[in-house]
């Protein structure tokens, strides 16, 4: 079963190291052999909350097999930099762009918290006895892996309320 963009994972790609000046016609004939969703609206930069360009950027794209090939650019050159690619999801998206940037707040009320520094082998279990005594809802533990599928060291939990993970 192929998921939709629409609440799904969605078929998305994160990207480091791009030179702060980039543009996203520049991201675009980076990935000029991928179909990127929407153009230029499916590149989303990340911006500090300085409101500066941070380097990294989100890109949706159309399929799965889009991704594959957007995998293949990792550690590729724009100008003189090598730019790191890592498959993403549009939970991990809509999180980083939430919480970045000149307007986020600096604890929005949504109940989630990401962690980070966590040991690559580290498993959903383990989160939740972790927070033991803390309400995590359904399906509110997310692991984000790199390309290989393997863990990028960090998670994104969502709690039952934002006083509950004030108190995590």
């Amino acid at each position: 079963m192929m998921l939709g963009t629409e609440g799904g994972e969605g078929f998305v790609v994160k990207v480091r190291g791009l030179p702060w000046s980039c543009s996203a016609d520049e991201v675009q004939r980076f990935f000029s052999d991928c179909k990127i969703q929407n153009g230029a609206q499916g590149i989303r930069f990340i911006y500090t909350r300085e409101g500066r360009p941070s380097g990294e950027a989100f890109v949706e794209l159309e399929s799965e097999d889009e991704v594959k090939l957007a995998l293949k650019k990792d550690r590729e050159t724009m100008g003189h930099r090598y730019v790191e690619v890592f498959k993403s999801n549009n939970v991990e998206m809509d999180w980083v762009l939430k919480h970045t940037g000149p307007n986020s707040p600096d604890t929005a009320n949504d109940g989630f918290v990401r962690l980070r520094g966590l040991p690559f082998g580290c498993s959903k279990e383990e989160i939740v006895q972790f927070f033991s005594g803390l309400e995590i809802v359904p399906n509110g533990i997310t692991l984000p892996v790199d390309f290989q599928g393997r863990s990028t060291g960090e998670a994104f939990v969502q709690f039952a309320s934002q006083e509950i993970a004030e108190k995590a």
